[in-house]
């Protein structure tokens, strides 16, 4: 998430094989992913141009559903926004 963030917070647009590695690792962890994480990386996807691959955005869907309760506004915010 705060890769993601990063990148797209310095304008980069994403290496194909860099965003590939990041979302399969993202993938792998994703059940460490708080709503901030999930928001972040939702956010460097959109402010990236990114669609954001398919098994990553599934996973994210799943994790935000699982812990939707812990969202304080602004993760609810940032995750609409970016969405």
């Amino acid at each position: 998430a705060n890769t993601l963030w990063a990148l797209a917070r310095m304008g980069q647009e994403g290496d194909v094989v860099l965003m590939e590695a990041l979302a399969r690792r993202a993938v792998d962890i994703i059940h460490t992913f708080n709503p901030q994480a999930i928001a972040n990386t939702l956010w460097a996807l959109a402010r990236m141009g990114q669609e954001g691959d398919v098994v990553l955005m599934e996973a994210l869907a799943r994790r935000a559903v699982d812990i939707i309760h812990t969202f304080n506004p602004q993760a609810i915010a940032n995750t609409l926004w970016a969405l």
